[in-house]
């Protein structure tokens, strides 16, 4: 049997998957990690990756508990640079792991000034005990000095902006001369997008902007490129629906709820955007902007991103449209609750209390202001017991003083422990 060229392509499409899939379990490399954290011994550890970098969706990697020293340690696979997230019940902190790389880490101790608030971590530093002055992470922490310093002796020129703009350009020669004269390319995009705010200030040029910083490829895999983009696209869709050219766009994107519409005139009002990929990424920061925005058809700009998610130009676009709808979808009126386990002899899991009102609260001991709102709930409850279920969700380490304070407070609803962390994500 003779195969035409239409069948022969299915199974050249074949190959080619299962080959990028064999390199890439081929290229990826080990990473070793000792985290130590004062003061936090025999107590739980998220460690997460980013599923991208701008959504900032976050994956867990492992959980852990920490030693009666406070130390803790994990192994996990990379192919390229991941910023990694570590975070305890109070804290986070952030570090850039190299693959085939071994890393001693101390979280510093959080601000003792700091309002602590419920869900949401301190910032801390981190330390690294094997930090080699050529790493990446020594040469991120040197560099962001030398432009913390350069701010501060600058501050006085950033309302004269043709001075600025020779004092940056001299620092930047330096730094890239003197400081880093053979950066990996991560670093050098790192130090290149760190500049361009600041960039964009002193020449007011969007054309020059985007020429330097989005006429290549697309950095996906690098936080401060997509930190830049979010910034400088940030309502771009509106500006362009204002041009001659691109008023056409409320009307594609609201009424006609149309892809290849609405990328066409985009391209119109902007011919810079030839990148398609690029501009398809331009598109979702506008529709999440745009679903927010009184009087839009969020029904329609919905099945934008879902057309995006399914057969986005780019994986990574199909990434980012799927996190973007998981966001604005999973706490909106209507939409089914994220599923929660609940560790209760009669309710198994948040189905089961399907046909009810329920009120379900987070707290912790720790916590001041859920602290506050256990004592509103206790007059709801007296109130509304018999119509609606109450359930608070205790997030911290000590199941017996949690007890204790419920017991002593006689709050009489549902307490249950989120032993596991899994509620710590909603």
């Amino acid at each position: 049997m003779i195969l035409s060229r239409y069948m022969f392509l299915p199974i050249v499409r074949k190959a080619l998957f299962l080959l990028a899939m064999l390199y890439s379990v081929l290229t990826m490399a080990q990473v070793q990690v000792e985290i130590k954290i004062p003061d936090y011994a025999l107590q739980e550890v998220r460690v997460f990756e980013f599923e991208d970098y701008y959504t900032n969706r976050e994956k867990l990697i492992q959980l852990l508990s920490t030693d009666k020293e406070g130390v803790c340690k994990l192994n996990f696979n990379i192919a390229a640079v991941k910023k990694i997230s570590i975070k305890t019940n109070q804290t986070r902190a952030f570090f850039y792991a190299e693959p085939d790389s071994m890393y001693h880490l101390q979280l510093g101790k959080p601000d003792t000034n700091a309002v602590q608030t419920l869900g949401l971590e301190i910032p801390v530093s981190i330390y690294f005990s094997n930090k080699e002055e050529h790493s990446l992470n020594h040469q991120i922490i040197y560099f962001e000095q030398l432009v913390s310093e350069f701010y501060a002796t600058n501050n006085i020129y950033f309302a004269k902006p043709r001075i600025l703009q020779k004092e940056l350009l001299n620092f930047k020669n330096e730094i890239l001369n003197k400081e880093f004269p053979n950066p990996s390319a991560f670093l050098k995009t790192y130090i290149d997008y760190s500049f361009a705010t600041i960039e964009e200030t002193i020449f007011m040029n969007d054309t020059y902007q985007f020429k330097k910083y989005f006429s290549g490829s697309i950095h996906y895999h690098h936080p401060i490129y997509m930190q830049y983009f979010a910034t400088f696209y940030k309502q771009y869709l509106k500006q362009l629906s204002l041009k001659s050219k691109g008023e056409k766009l409320t009307y594609e994107i609201n009424e006609m709820h149309s892809y290849e519409n609405a990328m066409n005139t985009i391209l119109k009002a902007d011919t810079l955007l030839k990148n398609d990929t690029l501009r398809e990424l331009i598109l979702l920061t506008g529709l999440r902007e745009w679903y927010y925005l009184k009087d839009n058809n969020r029904n329609n700009i919905s099945m934008l991103m879902n057309f995006i998610a399914l057969k986005g130009l780019s994986k990574e676009n199909r990434t980012i449209a799927k996190n973007l709808l998981d966001d604005i979808s999973i706490l909106e009126v209507g939409k089914a609750a994220p599923e929660l386990v609940l560790n209760h002899t009669k309710y198994k899991s948040l189905a089961d209390l399907k046909g009810n009102y329920v009120y379900i609260n987070f707290w912790a001991t720790w916590n001041v202001e859920s602290l506050q709102e256990l004592k509103y709930i206790q007059k709801l409850e007296q109130k509304y017991g018999n119509r609606v279920i109450f359930i608070s969700i205790a997030t911290g380490e000590n199941l017996q003083e949690e007890k204790k304070h419920f017991s002593n407070n006689k709050y009489n609803w549902i307490l249950l422990h989120d032993t596991a962390k899994d509620l710590s994500s909603f």
